[in-house]
């Protein structure tokens, strides 16, 4: 397992190119100590698995296309499940891929990606980009997914952080709607956030269990560690109209993803649903994103 360390002053965080160009630790020092903001990567006696890493990255989708399949340009695209015991293909290719890397420093890393889509994977071709930069006390992430193909292609991109879960962690964003909930049918509009799920201004995450995607998210989110001195402020652009809180039952972590698309987008969009975030681009056309992580003490 080849792992790049990236650090400065403030940071330290591992990346794994060969393992879906994945954050394998994220650290940040606090003092004289280094505190581990996300859980960090503990490999599966089944082998290595971006899943079990401090976060990556979701492209050239986010979440789930329910069933396998979806219609787009009035032919059907099918896409094999990707990941043990989930039954839909989720979160794209890019965190199932080997990923090269372009360029490097101690605070910096560029890596690509050129998926074929004859080969398997997501029914078109493209090639992804993801770039980390230290910055002082924050982690900027870019991406991008160029579009290889002969005719238009949908898409979308998000990450997929695991922050580290205390007692006393709090969230703190606004959304205003929820496309999807585990519990809920596969619903084909998004119904209100209910007051109960509700973070804006602050809200202790304690023992509640979420697998949730929200919309009506301006890309602004905080994370806030009374009991480790620390918060972290999430700063996504125009184009992450959606965020998903995972917050499974007694597990030491949560995620809480920036997303430009809904769940189940793909084919919500086909249904005729409006704002699940899915953009379509040209051949030869990018689609890029950008989000910032910065921690305080």
């Amino acid at each position: 397992m080849n792992e790049i360390v990236l650090f400065n002053d403030k940071i330290k965080m591992g990346v794994l190119p060969e393992i879906g160009g994945a954050i394998s630790f994220f650290k940040y020092k606090q003092k004289d100590k280094m505190i581990d903001v996300m859980r960090p990567y503990e490999k599966s006696p089944k082998g290595d698995d971006a899943n079990n890493a401090s976060m990556f990255v979701m492209m050239p989708f986010c979440s789930r296309i329910r069933g396998g399949s979806f219609v787009y340009w009035g032919i059907t695209r099918k896409m094999a499940k990707n990941h043990p015991g989930i039954q839909d293909p989720i979160h794209g290719d890019g965190w199932k891929s080997k990923w090269e890397v372009v360029s490097q420093s101690d605070t910096k890393i560029e890596m690509k990606l050129i998926h074929d889509k004859d080969k398997g994977g997501f029914p078109f071709s493209y090639d992804g980009t993801i770039i980390y930069e230290l910055k002082g006390d924050k982690l900027d992430i870019t991406l991008g997914v160029k579009n290889t193909n002969q005719l238009p292609m949908p898409c979308g991109l998000g990450i997929h952080p695991f922050f580290t879960k205390t007692k006393e962690v709090e969230l703190d964003f606004t959304t205003t709607q929820v496309w999807s909930n585990e519990t809920d049918p596969i619903f084909d509009k998004p119904y209100m956030t209910p007051e109960t799920w509700q973070f804006d201004g602050g809200r202790p995450l304690k023992n509640a269990v979420f697998d949730t995607c929200f919309g009506g998210f301006n890309g602004k989110a905080s994370i806030l560690y009374p009991d480790m001195g620390i918060s972290v402020a999430i700063e996504a652009d125009e184009s992450f109209g959606h965020v998903i809180l995972y917050a499974p039952r007694g597990k030491g972590f949560f995620c809480l993803e920036p997303v430009t698309n809904a769940t189940n987008a793909f084919n919500l969009a086909a249904n005729g649903s409006i704002g699940t975030g899915i953009k379509s681009i040209g051949p030869n056309q990018t689609m890029n994103a950008k989000i910032s992580l910065t921690i305080r003490g």
